[in-house]
């Protein structure tokens, strides 16, 4: 696994729009709080143009255009770690376009969520470069900070390899506005599992489920390479949904067992689904992937409910869940 450099006391942070691009004022405020901030912090920020331009589509900009700005990050070498300026829906077209090689040659941090898991799932299960699944650049920009969020730049920048569950976190996206607002304590949050506590570890891949079936359906991605070579040591996969119904994630899940995907899995890490048509979540996944002896976790602090851990695919990540708290530690290497 090649795992990019840290983040350095004086290291660039890239911004590009790989899928949707920021036009909301009260975007545009959190991405200037966020910029003044990282920069206090020692972190200047360099922006691509597409960060600012959207279609009446969702689209930043073309394909090969966001192809060539992400590209332009990848060869700067003042930056060491990019994060997506937001999801969207059009990622999938760059990938035609992609030039792996630069990443390879250039291993940067990738981060973001959502619709982002089409270029780090990629980057991670078929191109062995680690990437980070979190927030996207905007949670920087809030006015006081989350812990998340300064776990997120301290793991970033070498700092610090473990984290623990949140106490609360919100049901939605909430309205801002003057875009520096910070989390909402919605919910109180509680992991659960399907086996009580429980400890289990293994090289962690996944992201959201939506992009995820997407994937397996189209046979556009595919992560035997990574099964392969990480199975002996277990592989935990973590998924989140952004809007699944029961039939479609039962699917999604058989499918991908009955493909050899979850072949030497060690535990599944579900996050809160942010849709899901259906009555029992928990049940629906536990009955797909009844097959698996292992571990099944729920409520998990990772995709669109926030606050949001710092999942590094392609790490060894080792989960400790006790009474509903779990704390989680990564191995770079």
């Amino acid at each position: 696994m090649i795992f990019p450099p840290f983040l350095s006391p004086d290291g660039c942070i890239g911004v590009t729009a790989p899928s949707f691009g920021v036009t909301d004022p009260t975007d545009i405020a959190r991405f200037s709080n966020a910029k003044k901030t990282l920069g206090l912090k020692g972190h200047p920020v360099i922006e691509t143009p597409d960060v600012y331009t959207a279609d009446a589509d969702g689209r930043s900009a073309p394909a090969d255009q966001r192809v060539r700005e992400l590209i332009s990050l990848l060869e700067d070498p003042k930056v060491q770690y990019i994060v997506a300026a937001k999801g969207g829906d059009y990622q999938i077209e760059m990938l035609p376009l992609m030039e792996w090689d630069a990443l390879k040659k250039n291993p940067t941090w990738l981060q973001g969520y959502s619709d982002n898991t089409v270029l780090l799932f990629k980057a991670t299960a078929e191109h062995d470069v680690a990437t980070v699944y979190g927030g996207n650049f905007g949670d920087y920009g809030m006015g006081e900070w989350h812990r998340s969020i300064s776990e997120n730049l301290g793991i970033i920048e070498g700092r610090i390899s473990e984290q623990a569950s949140y106490l609360s976190h919100e049901e939605g996206f909430s309205e801002r506005i003057t875009g520096l607002e910070g989390f909402k304590d919605d919910a109180p949050t509680e992991w659960a599992s399907s086996c009580g506590n429980a400890r289990f570890g293994g090289r962690l891949i996944g992201g959201c489920m939506d992009v995820l079936d997407w994937f397996h359906r189209k046979g556009t991605a595919d992560p035997s390479g990574f099964v392969s070579k990480y199975s002996g040591e277990g592989i935990v996969w973590y998924m989140e949904t952004y809007d699944m119904d029961a039939g479609r994630v039962e699917r999604m899940l058989r499918g991908m067992s009955e493909d050899g995907w979850f072949d030497g899995v060690s535990g599944f890490v579900f996050g809160r689904p942010l849709i899901f048509g259906g009555d029992d979540y928990a049940g629906t996944v536990c009955d797909a992937l009844s097959d698996f002896e292992v571990p099944k976790v729920f409520g998990a602090d990772v995709g669109h409910k926030a606050p949001r851990m710092t999942f590094i695919n392609g790490s060894y990540a080792t989960f400790d869940l006790i009474d509903g708290v779990c704390k989680v530690s990564y191995r770079f290497s």
